[in-house]
This record gives C-alpha cells, sequence and structure tokens, in this order.
C-alpha cells in the first residue's frame, strides 16, 4: 500500500474548522464514494475516474491528486489554512484574505 501513497497530502476542511489529509490513492476514492449524491457532478466524476484509473496504474497519482484538488477546491472543501472565526471575521469585514 506504501505505493498508494501521495507524495503530498492534500489537506481538505472537514466539520467546523478541522483539517483531515489524504494521503493515500485509497483514501481519496473512499471519500469520495462517500460524498452525497446530491453534490456529485462532472468534477466528482472526473476525480472519482482518475483514482481508480491511478490505482489501475493507467495515471499517475500526481495526475490522481490534481483531479482530487480540483474537486475540493470545487465542492468547497479545500483547506485554506484560515481558522473558521478568522474567516467569518473576513468575510463580515470585507477585508482580504491573507496570502499564506
Amino acid at each position: 500500500m506504501d505505493d498508494m501513497r501521495l507524495q503530498v497530502p492534500v489537506a481538505i476542511a472537514v466539520g467546523a474548522g478541522f483539517k483531515r489529509d489524504i494521503a493515500t490513492l485509497a483514501e481519496m476514492q473512499n471519500f469520495l464514494k462517500e460524498w452525497p449524491q446530491a453534490g456529485r457532478g462532472k468534477i466528482y466524476d472526473t476525480a472519482l475516474r482518475a483514482c481508480e484509473m491511478a490505482r489501475a496504474g493507467h495515471l499517475t497519482k500526481d495526475q490522481a491528486r490534481r483531479a482530487f484538488t480540483a474537486f475540493a477546491e470545487a465542492a468547497g472543501i479545500a483547506w485554506t489554512g484560515i481558522d473558521p472565526v478568522t474567516a467569518l471575521r473576513l468575510a463580515k469585514t470585507g477585508r482580504p484574505w491573507p496570502t499564506l
């Protein structure tokens, strides 16, 4: 299973400001399979297919990681590194987000 490990995990936001690192192709695929039906679409399908193809050796792990990252960004779950309280304050004041 170590060969399925990503060089750089994908960080996503789960719950109220909690970070989860997705570190393997299997974790990406399982996360996607648990995603609610109502939130699935073309980007979801592409990410799931990329995970399956990478696990079968038809795509690289990096290609699957990029597809999953695109899905996370589109779904609004990509980890920004900003805690939820700060995010709410910035949204209320209209100030720009700090760069990481």
